[in-house]
């Protein structure tokens, strides 16, 4: 198993373990230090990690302050992992993994009455799921004026987030393949 290194945070210096399974693609640490680097602080932020994988950017925000964080997960190794993760780490009193697809652990979040702060997704590439996730979060309102979500996605991809109109951009930024776009929502009735 290989391992990655955490950035930031009162973790900083630690590192995780990845699972290699041939599919697997891992969110470098050049473009998970700028994603803390443009939100800012995020001390005492609620957390919702969509597409987990082994659980790095769960990790950074805890280490970097938040007081909670919600990961997802499908795959039923990687979810494994990821829990291991936040075990050897002593945080996963503060983290709950959902080892369950993206399209049901929205909807089950939402009738459970969870709000975040933060929502992060790092889906597969080229494959739409942006845009299909915004729309199920657009219509299961796990969010509050404010909440900052942060898209990563293939430079070859265009998301159309057009639908929801109270999302606000705050930024896109590149590196290599990669693109980080920001929004901000400025009305929890949009």
């Amino acid at each position: 198993m290989d391992k990655l290194r955490i950035t930031g945070g009162y973790l900083k210096g630690r590192n995780i373990a990845l699972l290699k399974n041939g599919t697997a693609r891992y969110t470098s640490s050049k473009v998970r230090e700028a994603i803390f680097n443009l939100t800012g602080d995020i001390k005492g932020c609620k957390i919702l990690d969509l597409f987990a994988g082994s659980g790095s950017f769960t990790v950074e925000a805890v280490s970097r302050g938040a007081v909670s964080a919600t990961s997802v997960e499908k795959d039923g190794d990687m979810a494994a992992v990821l829990q291991k993760n936040l075990s050897n780490l002593s945080i996963d009193k503060d983290c709950l993994v959902l080892n369950m697809d993206v399209i049901y652990a929205i909807p089950f979040l939402c009738k459970k009455g969870y709000s975040y702060d933060i929502v992060f997704m790092d889906p597969p590439y080229i494959k739409g799921l942006i845009t299909e996730t915004m729309m199920l979060l657009k219509n299961n309102i796990l969010y509050d004026n404010d909440t900052i979500f942060i898209l990563e996605y293939s430079k070859k991809e265009k998301i159309d987030l057009t639908f929801w109109s109270v999302l606000e951009e705050i930024t896109t930024r590149g590196y290599g393949d990669t693109n980080i776009s920001i929004f901000r929502t400025d009305d929890k009735c949009g």
